[in-house]
Formats: C-alpha cells, structure tokens, sequence
C-alpha cells in the first residue's frame, strides 16, 4: 500500500487537492448557473411597455382612400410615440340620439408610421357632427412591424375635429414582446 504524502510539494498531492476542491465547488457553480440562466429567460419573456403620450394632428384624406363609410384621416403625432398616422374608416353608427344630439360612433383601423417600424390599431370613436366635432376614443393596439411586432396596448384620445381638421391628446400604452 502506497503512503499519502503530505508534502506540499508532491505534484500528485496537489492535482487531488485540486480536484477535490473543484468536485466541492461543482454544485453551487451549477446552481448558480441555473439561478442565472432561469432569470434572465424570465427577463426575456417580460414584454416592454413604454407609457404614450402624444399630440395628433389631424387633416381629414381623400373620400377615395379604400373606406367602405368614405372616411379617412391622417395625422402627425410628436410626443413619446411620434410618426405618421392613417386612419381608415370600416363603419359609422348613428344611435338613437344622434338626431338629438348629433353623435355619432365609428369604428377604423389605424396604421402609425415610425421610425422602427409600424404600429396597427383599431379604433372606437364617439364623434360630435356639430360645433367643434369633440370627439373620444378607444384605439386597441393589435400588432405592428419592426419592433412593434406582436405589440399590444390601448390608447385613449381626445380632441377635436371639424371641417377637415383637427387635433388631439393620445394616451396609454405600448407593449411589445
């Protein structure tokens, strides 16, 4: 049977020590790993939201535009979400005190224009016809390109809109994967 030195020196000694001291760091090395790794998949899967807040710029578009109602509009957005907007109108509702009150609902799909790609929408209206044409609405986000692909969110916008122009205040958020 062969003696277990003790001699610092003994290159055998060393190699055992070594590995019995890597063998003794092996699990929480790869504990730590694992930890590391299930966070930052974690971080990964989190979408990122950005607050919205933007003012709108609107001009009413040519009649000929691709709308079944005959509405589309277009707008310039500056603020955190800034771009080109188009809205296209797919339906127009009047409600029993439209004659009344001269409200009417419309629903569209909007498409805003950026710089990292391009952000779709579908919007719910309730729309003055008289005066200053007030008007609020509901835009749900519902994808995009770019960056933008796969995005979620909701906006709400006030403003007004009359005799082909107008103007508004959009507010939410964007989330995308």
């Amino acid at each position: 049977m062969k003696a277990i030195s003790n001699d610092p020196n003994d290159p055998k000694e060393g190699i055992m020590i070594r590995n019995r001291s890597f063998a003794s760091l092996r699990r929480p090395l790869l504990a730590a790993f694992a930890l590391t790794f299930t966070v930052s998949a974690a971080a990964w899967a989190e979408p990122h939201c950005r607050a919205v807040h933007s003012r709108v710029d609107l001009a009413a578009g040519a009649p000929t535009c691709g709308s079944a109602i005959g509405l589309c509009a277009g707008g310039t957005l500056r603020g955190t979400l800034q771009g080109e907007s188009s809205f296209i109108g797919t339906g127009s509702v009047p409600t029993v005190d439209t004659g009344t009150t001269g409200v009417v609902v419309l629903t569209g799909d909007n498409t805003i224009h950026t710089r990292d790609g391009d952000l779709l929408t579908k919007d719910a209206i309730v729309l003055a016809t008289t005066g200053d044409g007030e008007f609020a609405e509901v835009d749900t986000v519902v994808g995009g390109t770019g960056v933008y692909e796969g995005a979620s969110g909701k906006f709400t916008a006030t403003g007004t809109f009359a005799n082909g122009t107008g103007f508004g205040v959009l507010v939410g958020e964007v989330c995308w994967p």
